[in-house]
């Protein structure tokens, strides 16, 4: 099987953002991207791409058309990935490999893909993004001012709950203090 962008992530990722969460530290005090966490899926060292995390459109993938009705995996979640390309269905999937000890991330998968990786994954979790995010070399000076966690996707695992919390439980895992400014 091709994948388009595969990332294998482990906890110390040094040079590039890519692969890595952005948290929004609560003194983020944008109206797009306040209390966001944001998966990185590229970093050209110019310019960083990604999806929000926990932005649900509370719809699932079968409702996007008849493109999707049919899919295996037309139960899948879509979140709001960004203010960008909000025509194009974007599919992400990913697991945690027991035996390998690593952290799996298939961006940009076709649907079928997806089947397949259903198939050979039993604990793969789906999702399909409306959109996606687009930085210039900015974001590089918000995260050294501090105004974004960078964090692992590992830390996803295990996490539940309300999608609203969702931003919440990242931040304290990664920096726990940073509720302090709320």
């Amino acid at each position: 099987m091709e994948n388009k962008t595969f990332i294998a992530c482990t906890e110390k990722i040094a040079g590039t953002l890519a692969g890595r969460m952005l948290i929004a530290h609560p003194i983020l005090e944008d109206k797009q991207f306040g209390k966001t966490i944001l998966f990185v899926e590229s970093d050209t060292g110019n310019s960083v791409t990604g999806v929000i995390l926990n932005r649900p459109l509370n719809i699932m993938l079968k409702a996007l058309g008849k493109n999707f009705e049919d899919l295996p995996i037309s139960n899948t979640p879509v979140y709001q990935g960004g203010p960008h390309g909000n025509t194009t269905v974007m599919l992400t999937a990913w697991v945690f490999d027991d035996k390998r000890k690593v952290f799996e991330i298939y961006h940009m998968i076709t649907p079928t893909e997806a089947f397949k990786l259903e198939e050979t994954n039993d604990n793969i979790q789906f999702r399909a993004f409306l959109g996606y995010c687009q930085f210039d070399r900015h974001i590089y000076n918000d995260v050294e001012k501090g105004l974004w966690v960078v964090g692992s996707p590992k830390r996803l695992l295990g996490s539940t709950g309300r999608e609203e919390a969702l931003w919440e439980t990242m931040l304290l895992k990664e920096n726990p203090n940073a509720l302090i400014y709320q």
